[in-house]
């Protein structure tokens, strides 16, 4: 069934090739980033696309569509943007970050990244290697960082006002690391103390140059923080529930670091995260409120790799006057396309981790139908 699959989907990225249509792009602004005259700065997160060469096309034109639904003042990728596993090579490694990044690049609005845990996994190419591979796109926005942090790819973004006098909010770009080598816990990387002393540093400095009042922020990182297991509890059949509240659901169980290098308390310390936002756990969509802080998962945008209802994205619309009451929701792939599409109904079933393989085989036939009809002038929907 799977060499079947795979000639199926060959067959199917011909014919989907024959009616893709090009998007008009936009210069990127490389200026400081700030908010719009309505005060208003909107973000789409995407996590997890998990990247090849080539690239699942399914992925690539959902990836276009989000952007053009949206229409984001920037966007940040929060890392497993590539699967280092399947690239191995500089070329490959390469040329999987083109597949996604000349979408970004089409659109023209600003791209920052962090990492996570298999970006650079038994790959060739380091994250130094790959940020210098993103800086080859006017849309890439990201840094290095400074040399003596752990990784690559810990920054920070301040956004302006809209009258452009103060910095209104900041974001900080976390790189959260691959897997633990810190001590004999095992499991995931966490967030290491000499970074953390960067951000409150940082956050220092930002406060001083803003009059000495703490600019409000959020922070973007692939791995969830550990507090996440205190903010959420577990039911009578030790599934981990979300608190009355809550947004969003809790599909898997969240993996986060086994230790804490003190993050979160810096956070609180520091006072001005209002929320962390992760990826990792792919079919995860919540936000969950721990301490004032906001901690929320965005899933995982890539159709490579495992999901389910929840494959998507994140969007966040930011207020300049009032921070706190900032605006997120996740944005499913029936969110961009129609149910009633059914090309796209049917493009879906074909792809989705779900679906068995009687289901993709019906499905590739009904994507054959749909194609046709919307070639010769049909809307597509039934």
């Amino acid at each position: 069934m799977k060499k079947l699959e795979k000639t199926l989907a060959v067959f199917l990225a011909v014919l989907v090739s024959l009616s893709a249509l090009g998007m008009t792009a936009f210069a990127a602004d490389r200026s400081e980033l700030c908010f719009n005259d309505d005060g208003k700065f909107t973000i789409l997160n995407m996590s997890d696309i998990h990247a090849k060469y080539p690239l699942v096309k399914i992925t690539r034109d959902y990836i276009r569509d989000t952007l053009k639904k949206v229409q984001p003042d920037l966007v940040i990728l929060s890392g497993d943007n590539i699967s280092g596993n399947a690239c191995k090579t500089k070329v490959l490694t390469k040329a999987a970050i083109d597949e996604f990044m000349s979408v970004l690049e089409d659109f023209g609005a600003p791209v920052a990244v962090v990492f996570g845990n298999h970006d650079d996994e038994n790959n060739a190419a380091d994250k130094l290697t790959q940020i210098g591979y993103y800086k080859n796109y006017s849309c890439f926005i990201g840094e290095a960082g400074e040399p003596e942090l752990r990784g690559a790819g810990t920054y920070n973004l301040p956004i302006r006002s809209s009258d452009g006098s103060r910095y209104a909010f900041n974001l900080w770009l976390i790189d959260s690391g691959t897997y633990n080598t810190e001590n004999n816990l095992g499991g995931y990387d966490c967030v290491r103390k000499e970074q953390i002393e960067w951000y409150k540093r940082t956050a220092a400095a930002l406060a001083a140059e803003n009059g000495g009042e703490v600019v409000p922020a959020m922070n973007f990182q692939h791995i969830v923080v550990p507090e996440i297991f205190e903010a959420v509890t577990k039911d009578e059949n030790g599934k981990w529930v979300l608190p009355e509240g809550s947004d969003g659901e809790i599909n898997e169980t969240p993996c986060p670091p086994h230790y804490s290098n003190g993050q979160f308390d810096a956070f609180l310390e520091v006072g001005d995260v209002i929320a962390t936002y992760s990826g990792h756990d792919h079919i995860n969509s919540y936000r969950v409120n721990y301490k004032d802080i906001d901690i929320i998962n965005t899933p995982g945008m890539g159709f490579g790799t495992y999901n389910n209802h929840e494959v998507g994205s994140r969007v966040i619309v930011l207020d300049e006057n009032a921070p706190r009451d900032y605006e997120t929701y996740c944005l499913s792939y029936f969110d961009v396309y129609s149910e009633n599409d059914a090309f796209a109904a049917a493009r879906y079933e074909l792809h989705s981790r779900e679906s068995s393989d009687k289901v993709k085989f019906t499905a590739f036939f009904k994507l054959i139908f749909a194609f046709f009809f919307q070639r010769f002038g049909f809307s597509g929907e039934c």
